[in-house]
């Protein structure tokens, strides 16, 4: 004689909650970590929006727009310096090497004055990095 019975599987409810909670925590403390990292230079990490960055970061950003495409544009890295010099930007020192050039910049901001140093690497700028340090 065969017998047929119906099995249901309970499940633990207490353990379906808590699968959700580690990943949850893990994202929070990643965001909460980084968020002060990132806020210290928004123009150097690319996230030069808000809440990151307030209106003066933003004219650093357009600033160092402007930096980025004239060393790409020169062929020559020792004419970087001359060209990059206007009203916003004042190059502070440069140091010009045979395949990169680096230079120290203060920048006019609304909210005052900001100095960066920026790295071309390669001869068409192919590479340009900056960060930001006290004037």
């Amino acid at each position: 004689m065969q017998r047929w019975a119906l099995v249901v599987r309970r499940t633990e409810r207490g353990r379906r909650r808590r699968r959700w909670l580690f990943p949850l925590v893990s994202a929070l403390l990643v965001a909460g970590l980084a968020v002060p990292v990132v806020s210290s230079d928004p123009v150097g990490y690319g996230v030069p929006f808000w809440p990151f960055a307030n209106g003066s970061d933003r004219v650093e950003w357009q600033v160092m727009d402007q930096v980025t495409a004239t060393a790409r544009a020169i062929g020559r890295l020792d004419a970087v310096p001359d060209a990059v010099a206007d009203e916003e930007v004042e190059v502070l020192a440069a140091r010009i090497g045979a395949d990169a050039m680096w230079m120290r910049v203060r920048l006019h901001v609304p909210d005052g004055v900001r100095c960066r140093e920026v790295s071309v690497l390669g001869d068409t700028g192919v590479r340009v990095n900056s960060r930001r340090v006290d004037c």
